[in-house]
């Protein structure tokens, strides 16, 4: 007979009395201070940041933390006589509680990442862009975020939970922000009803890339923000909103050289839906719709 799965409380009382003490105590290079910026929209990325880089866009079956680990792996591993920059993966934040209900059952992304890393410490450990200070800022602003530049990760996902040997640990850079969250969808249940909740979407949106250029990264795993069981936005118009803003805002134009959308087909508790989100956004982001094709008659 094959173990019983472990529970999700006991993963996150074992995090909390067992591995992020630890880290905090034997691991002073992964320093779980974060910053918050209270109001993004003060911090548009810099023309200087504009480098001319040629995005590239992947859709990946995966979850976004392991995306990026192996990501981050394989980018060390080919750059051997260097230390390249460490991926960081966007967190779909609760707007307010650090870390939503993670000491519960509750098996949704915030909480299924704080069960295997000391995130929940990176978020109680924050100060703010401009003030020494160390608290916690909840709730979120509604157009700010939090850059935590050193998250550790020490065991699998929620599928096991398996704890990994102390060399296995790696760490990554994590961006919190919270998605509008469960908004009025019209009567198809694809579109916002409100244009202010697509708008202050945007808004989110814009944060999470203005913080992932404020820190000089040029790649980064987004997953699929705002969608899913807890938030419920609109997958298509989600995407469609991500293309807008990677293609043809100017403002992030020439910024960033991989995005990848890390959506899991199989994601607890989310049943067949993320296999329709996966496929939404290779929809959305095939080159045919990004790039028309125009034709010239002599």
């Amino acid at each position: 007979m094959p173990p019983a799965k472990p529970k999700p409380s006991d993963i996150a009382s074992e995090a909390k009395r067992i591995y992020i003490p630890h880290i905090a105590q034997y691991m002073p290079d992964e320093s779980p201070t974060s910053v918050q910026i209270p109001d993004s929209s003060y911090y548009p990325v810099e023309s200087s940041k504009r480098s001319q880089h040629r995005l590239r866009v992947a859709i990946i079956d995966g979850d976004p933390v392991d995306v990026a680990l192996d990501w981050s792996t394989y980018t060390q591993q080919n750059n051997a006589l260097t230390q390249p920059p460490k991926i960081p993966v966007v967190n779909m934040a609760n707007e307010k509680r650090p870390g939503g209900d993670w000491e519960s059952g509750l098996l949704a992304p915030e909480e299924c990442f704080c069960r295997r890393s000391n995130l929940i410490h990176a978020l109680l450990s924050t100060k703010y862009i401009f003030n020494a200070s160390e608290s916690s800022q909840y709730p979120l602003p509604q157009r700010g975020g939090i850059y935590s530049p050193h998250v550790v990760i020490f065991r699998d996902g929620p599928d096991h939970y398996q704890a990994w040997n102390q060399t296995d640990w790696k760490s990554l850079p994590v961006i919190s922000v919270a998605p509008v969250r469960r908004p009025k969808l019209d009567e198809s249940g694809k579109r916002y009803s409100f244009s202010q909740e697509r708008e202050l979407m945007l808004e989110k949106m814009r944060t999470v890339l203005r913080i992932t250029a404020m820190y000089e990264h040029a790649s980064v795993v987004l997953g699929a923000f705002g969608v899913g069981h807890i938030f419920r936005n609109p997958p298509r118009e989600v995407a469609r909103m991500w293309k807008q803003l990677l293609f043809h805002e100017e403002e992030f134009s020439g910024v960033f050289a991989n995005v990848v959308f890390a959506i899991q087909t199989n994601q607890p508790g989310n049943g067949r839906a993320g296999s329709t989100e996966y496929e939404v956004f290779q929809e959305e982001f095939d080159p045919s719709k990004i790039f028309e094709s125009k034709y010239v008659t002599k």
